[in-house]
């Protein structure tokens, strides 16, 4: 078995919102916390992220490729799709275990900004649906974040580490309220490790573009 240790610097040009499972006075939608109360991005929220452009870019260039996040659309049978033998599907757990990110730069209290629920049918605002929401109060953060997993040979862990590689480039929002500015993205900086060698750029770049031209690379 091959380790894979994956590593994200994570830089943001817009205040995050990531809904947690606390209440907070005065607050519809708390930020998310790790346990000791500091702000924190679920590591749901960051696999799901790029799970999403893991999927809508390996379907442009022609794989087989399921559709998450239902279960029942989700590779059920022994030949799994690249992106379930990655993040995982209803009948096998990811090989990869996410880590909450946390913030990099200088924590300050989280502001509360007010919304209003908009009908996209009518394309106007409800009636009495104003709420109130908690994001970072700096427009620019950073955030470090993790994950590590075990793969059935080195080829298969640099694959998925090229994968999560190649999703982080093409990501432009995270987290909740992105149609209202919230978590824009400038850059997430990925570096792979298989079994503490690092994966050079130039490998990544040879398996985005054997993807691109229709290759399969790597088998479990």
């Amino acid at each position: 078995m091959s380790k894979l240790t994956i590593t994200m610097r994570i830089t943001l040009d817009t205040a995050v919102h990531t809904t947690g499972n606390l209440r907070r006075p005065g607050v519809d939608k708390a930020m998310a916390r790790a346990p000791n109360g500091t702000l924190a991005l679920p590591a749901t929220t960051l696999k799901g992220f790029l799970r999403e452009k893991a999927e809508i870019l390996l379907r442009a260039w022609g794989h087989r490729v399921c559709v998450g996040p239902e279960p029942k659309r989700l590779c059920k049978g022994p030949e799994l799709c690249l992106v379930c033998r990655v993040f995982g599907s209803p009948r096998r757990p990811s090989p990869l275990h996410f880590s909450d990110g946390h913030l990099i730069t200088e924590e300050t209290n989280p502001s509360v900004r007010a919304g209003v629920a908009i009908s996209r049918h009518r394309r106007a605002a409800f009636p009495q649906r104003l709420f109130f929401v908690e994001t970072t109060t700096l427009s620019s953060t950073q955030w470090h974040a993790r994950c590590e997993g075990y793969f059935p040979s080195p080829n298969a862990a640099e694959e998925a580490a090229a994968l999560i590689a190649l999703a982080a480039r093409w990501g432009i929002a995270i987290g909740g309220g992105r149609t209202r500015g919230l978590g824009w993205i400038r850059q997430i900086e990925v570096e792979a490790r298989v079994d503490d060698q690092l994966i050079s750029e130039v490998r990544m770049r040879a398996l985005w573009q054997a993807w691109q031209e229709g290759k399969h690379v790597a088998e479990d």
